[in-house]
């Protein structure tokens, strides 16, 4: 056994046993080695492995990658950036991303590798990370396959080449900017290849439609009730399901209207004992979930696809009989956030609701919260964030005597209000380090919101045992000095 290996071979068994034997290493390695023992000569011969190598040649050189405008922030704000790439405080690092584009601040190229390193399998940052890479995303694309998400950046020019000819990244980013600027010709375009899409690929983009969702999508997803794949079948059902004037709402009114009688004060309810071949159709799911009934399940989608103005909000303080008041309660508040949600994503220049123009979905969402109603497997956060955010700090304190607050406000969207985020921190204050307030603690200190960082929190002595309460100040100050550098 010679060279390398045999200089292996010896160390692992002992020269007694296995005498090195020098003669077979490279020349460069011997030239050096004069009188030196194994380890002198393994040592050599380590380096020279690593870096004893031939140039390569006849290499064809990168393409530069295009400049950016953008001037770059202060140099304690890279520093910080650096930090957080590098493992510290990394939570708040969407956060400096936000606020450097919000500011106008350019990333340093160095540090792009790295970012796109980190998005690769958080798809919440891809879009962070390509407004940051600029004209360069397309660039470093090209250098790693794992940063193909950076091709997302191209269909900003609206090439329909894309479209055409496009990898599946560009396809579907060009055809959501735009169903975002004409909801018709993105409706068109993809008439026009239905046919030839995958299955998988035809849910997704189907599943695009949400951005301007109108009316005038209902023909189109009417077709994808009848598409040989259930998963298409299953996201038109749950498109049409958002359109309360759609023939999809009309139908789920008039199955519920046949299930459910309120008669001297009391909903009757007779739950459907068939699952029928236009009730599939419509997107009902048949397989129950464990601890519901299947009859009672069934009742329950009619109940969570219905239009809100099909029913009433009397029906909450009304007894039920014929079906678990639970079934009826989960059903609204699933009917709740999706009509929610379809408000959402209405555009705004669309006419508010009747009533003084507060939408509907809020007023179910405030009498589902503030009846204390049992919401089953939902998060309340989900009917709280439905409310204007003026009132969620109001809700939070009337319900946070029979609801866990953490539970409450860990699913709304950051940054907080600042009479909620305020609210929280000073009741933080208050309980010292009790160890039972640590996920609120955690949860606020990435919601409180700019304004609000400088609370008194951040200046009262903390000790230096390691404490939820120490890593709160420390979050919030680390965040506050971060908006400071960037803006």
């Amino acid at each position: 056994m010679k060279g390398w290996d045999g200089l292996v071979s010896s160390v692992l068994l002992g020269t007694d046993r296995r005498p090195a034997d020098f003669d077979e290493l490279p020349e460069y390695v011997r030239e050096r080695l004069g009188d030196g023992g194994l380890l002198d000569a393994a040592a050599l011969a380590t380096v020279y492995k690593r870096a004893g190598r031939k140039p390569l040649r006849e290499l064809t050189p990168l393409e530069p990658a295009g400049g950016e405008d953008r001037p770059l922030p202060r140099p304690g704000a890279v520093r910080r950036l650096a930090a957080m790439l590098g493992g510290f405080q990394t939570a708040a690092l969407g956060e400096w991303l936000r606020t450097a584009e919000a500011n106008g601040w350019g990333v340093p190229p160095e540090h792009l590798p790295a970012l796109a390193d980190y998005a690769r399998n958080r798809a919440e940052y891809r879009p962070l990370v390509i407004a940051a890479a600029g004209r360069r995303a397309r660039w470093l694309a090209e250098l790693n396959p794992e940063w193909r998400f950076l091709h997302a950046a191209d269909a900003e020019s609206n090439d329909p080449e894309l479209w055409t000819h496009g990898n599946a990244i560009q396809r579907r980013a060009w055809l959501l900017g735009l169903r975002r600027r004409e909801p018709g010709a993105a409706r068109a375009e993809l008439a026009e290849v239905w046919p030839n899409e995958s299955a998988a690929t035809r849910a997704d983009f189907l599943g695009l439609f949400a951005e301007g969702l109108s009316l005038a999508d209902e023909e189109f997803l009417e077709t994808g009730l009848d598409d040989r794949s259930r998963e298409v079948r299953r996201v038109a059902a749950r498109m049409l399901a958002r359109l309360a004037e759609a023939q999809y709402g009309v139908r789920m009114t008039e199955r519920l209207r046949s299930h459910l009688v309120e008669s001297q004060g009391v909903l009757a309810v007779d739950l459907p004992r068939s699952l029928t071949a236009s009730m599939e159709r419509d997107g009902l799911d048949s397989q129950n979930p464990e601890g519901v009934g299947k009859r009672a399940w069934w009742f329950h989608q009619i109940v969570a696809n219905t239009p809100l103005s099909a029913m009433h909000l009397t029906w909450l303080e009304t007894p039920v009989e014929g079906c678990a008041p639970e079934v009826l309660q989960s059903a609204w508040t699933e009917a709740t956030v999706r009509e929610g949600a379809a408000a959402a994503a209405r555009p705004s220049a669309e006419p508010a609701e009747a009533d003084g123009g507060e939408a509907l979905a809020s007023r179910w969402a405030r009498a589902l919260l503030l009846a204390n109603a049992n919401t089953g497997s939902r998060n309340p956060a989900e009917l709280l964030r439905l409310l204007p955010p003026v009132e969620w700090a109001r809700a939070v304190e009337v319900m946070r005597g029979s609801v866990d607050v953490a539970e409450l406000v860990g699913g709304l969207p950051v940054p907080w209000p600042p009479e909620l985020a305020r609210m929280i921190l000073d009741q933080l204050v208050r309980v010292g380090t009790n160890r039972a307030w640590a996920r609120l603690a955690s949860i606020a200190a990435r919601a409180v919101p700019p304004d609000v960082l400088d609370h008194p929190i951040t200046r009262d002595p903390t000790g230096d045992e390691d404490t939820w309460r120490r890593r709160l100040v420390e979050t919030l100050t680390f965040r506050h000095e971060m908006h400071e550098e960037l803006t």
